[in-house]
């Protein structure tokens, strides 16, 4: 058995339930023969509720054998079923031709109800506390972006500093080097000076 599987369970209950709620738009109490015509429509669809819901109680045996759903959740499924067929035990009074529809007993039926709505009560409790441990993993979250939002302004800051140190620098290094040119030009201008005194001077000599 796999997730598809599960899902199928899932819907083929949801359908049930949806069947059973309709069972209360059926009235048994009209006049002449739509009284029969009622009751019988009323049972037919009973007893295939009832089949769907045996099927639905062999497919999750199956599924809990294959440890495809965990024990906590067959219970709470199987409670499911059994609330179910409380309800459609109300419904139906019980029983119907003497075989009976459900698989409890008739008195039964306010018991799976309360069983039914046990489980949904711990399935309620179960989601609340769900719902604290993911508020309080988005507050680490919040706290965690907003720490990483910081962290990233300092490093623009730092790139900031660092491209001015650069900066700073390559202007440090081009007066250096214009200083430098200079000196040299200097240089030639006093050693073409001299040489040009010493020519004269041979010149004249």
């Amino acid at each position: 058995m796999n997730d598809y599987s599960i899902n199928g369970w899932d819907n083929e209950y949801a359908r049930l339930a949806r069947a059973a709620s309709q069972l209360r738009t059926i009235s048994p109490h009209n006049n002449n023969n739509n009284n029969n015509n009622s009751a019988q429509q009323k049972q037919d669809q009973a007893t295939s509720i009832q089949t769907g819901l045996n099927r639905l109680d062999t497919q999750l045996h199956n599924l809990e054998s294959s440890m495809t759903v965990s024990c906590v959740e067959a219970g709470r499924r199987r409670g499911l079923l059994d609330g179910l067929r409380g309800q459609l035990s109300e419904l139906t009074g019980g029983s119907s031709g003497g075989g009976g529809i459900g698989r409890p007993p008739a008195g039964g039926g306010q018991s799976a109800t309360a069983a039914a709505l046990r489980h949904q009560d711990e399935l309620i409790d179960d989601l609340a506390i769900g719902v604290g441990r993911l508020k309080t993993q988005t507050h680490m979250i919040h706290d965690e972006s907003k720490a990483h939002v910081h962290l990233l302004h300092e490093m623009d800051n730092n790139v900031d500093l660092a491209n001015q140190g650069l900066e700073d620098e390559t202007r440090r290094a081009m007066r250096l080097r214009e200083e430098k040119s200079v000196w040299r030009l200097h240089l030639v201008i006093v050693g073409l000076s001299v040489l040009l005194f010493l020519l004269i001077l041979m010149g004249l000599s």
